[in-house]
């Protein structure tokens, strides 16, 4: 991206409209995740003073996972709703009944500080299609089939070659619900689009076609305690834990269960980052292949092992 043009390291992202509790920034390309940290700045800033925020952004190239955003919000104690679409760019998903590609996994991210009540708070950042893009890319690299129901090829059957997916653009990943009730994750994906689009005043798709996606954001910020109080909080929050938890498990779930014990938003990751702290991050042989080859490109001398 950053070879295209599509990314600029050296950008400087702009405001350009702003209220007390409102705010919208072009990014101009920087890389996302700088765009996304000076976003979350001016949200935590402005739900500070005023309890509420609401903002925007385009042009934020590739924001990363969004969760993270969530997480800096709840750390602070502050409730956090975001949507994000591709400005146009990177169609992967296909519309109930069709195989076209025409929205992106446009996600969805809630995030509810616990306050101690649990050993994590409560997010919840998922893609509007039946996994996130980047599953089709795992598979690829570990030279194994697309499992059933996630992809649609283009004479309506399973696609299974993630190499097709990826490098041909073969067929299209299906909403969330998938052949059953695509109508609900394409509703919301839908949504969204428009949402980000609003907020970041940037194109939606069928306005722009770029080469590459480029992110549009809506994020809101807000205090819950300006609803509630902590006490009453932490209570609902244990009931609620503690109520889903109670559910009877059966022997055989289904892979969608995570296990025979039903996991909360955020608790996978949640100890999936325990594991890491503790043993480090695994690194796929590919991706080690990949950043050495382009380590090689640029000339840097330190390569990976």
């Amino acid at each position: 991206m950053i070879a295209d043009g599509t990314i600029t390291p050296a950008a400087e992202p702009e405001l350009v409209a702003e209220t007390p509790t409102t705010a919208t920034v072009d990014g101009n390309g920087l890389f996302g995740q700088a765009v996304g940290g000076g976003l979350m700045d001016l949200a935590l800033d402005k739900a500070e003073t005023h309890g509420l925020s609401l903002v925007g952004a385009r042009n934020a190239t590739h924001l990363g996972r969004i969760g993270e955003w969530a997480e800096r919000a709840t750390a602070d104690g502050y409730g956090f709703v975001g949507m994000v679409n591709t400005q146009g760019g990177g169609l992967s998903v296909a519309p109930p009944g069709s195989t076209d590609r025409r929205l992106s996994t446009n996600p969805l991210t809630l995030g509810v500080p616990t306050f101690d009540a649990l050993p994590f708070d409560l997010i919840y950042d998922a893609a509007t299609s039946q996994v996130a893009n980047g599953k089709i890319y795992e598979k690829r690299a570990a030279d194994e089939p697309i499992p059933e129901g996630w992809t649609v090829a283009a004479d309506g059957s399973h696609l299974r070659d993630p190499e097709a997916y990826v490098e041909a653009d073969a067929g299209a990943m299906l909403p969330l619900g998938g052949r059953t009730a695509g109508y609900k994750g394409f509703g919301i994906a839908t949504m969204i689009e428009l949402f980000a689009g609003i907020t970041g005043d940037g194109p939606v798709a069928g306005e722009h076609d770029p080469p590459w996606f480029n992110n549009s954001a809506w994020f809101l910020v807000f205090d819950p305690l300006v609803f509630t109080d902590r006490s009453r909080l932490t209570t609902r929050i244990e009931a609620l834990a503690a109520h889903l938890r109670s559910a009877t498990p059966v022997d055989s779930p289904g892979p969608g269960a995570r296990g025979t014990t039903a996991k909360l938003p955020g608790e996978p990751e949640h100890e999936t980052t325990a594991d890491r702290v503790e043993h480090g991050v695994p690194v796929p042989a590919t991706a080690v292949d990949a950043l050495n080859e382009l380590a090689a490109d640029l000339g840097v001398a330190e390569r990976l092992a």
